[in-house]
């Protein structure tokens, strides 16, 4: 009885450690991916708020006069 219940452990501390080891796979793959979209987020939001800057600049020099990329040479070199 004891051979039974000791074979009977043995093979569940096996299948609980290899349902583990297949969730902290899964779950390092989920972190891997989810930081990969956090990043092309993250890389997104910069651009736009590049983006935003150059608007910006547009809107509040709106009206005056411009510089061509020639006189902007000749002024700061």
């Amino acid at each position: 009885m004891w051979k039974v219940t000791l074979l009977l452990s043995a093979e569940s501390d096996i299948a609980k450690t290899c349902m583990t080891k297949i969730l902290e796979r899964e779950i390092g793959r989920t972190v891997r991916e989810k930081r990969q979209q956090l990043s092309a987020i993250r890389e997104e939001v910069e651009n736009l708020l590049d983006y935003l800057a150059v608007l910006e600049a547009r809107a509040k020099d709106a009206g005056k006069p411009r510089l061509s990329h020639g006189d902007v040479k000749k002024r700061y070199g």
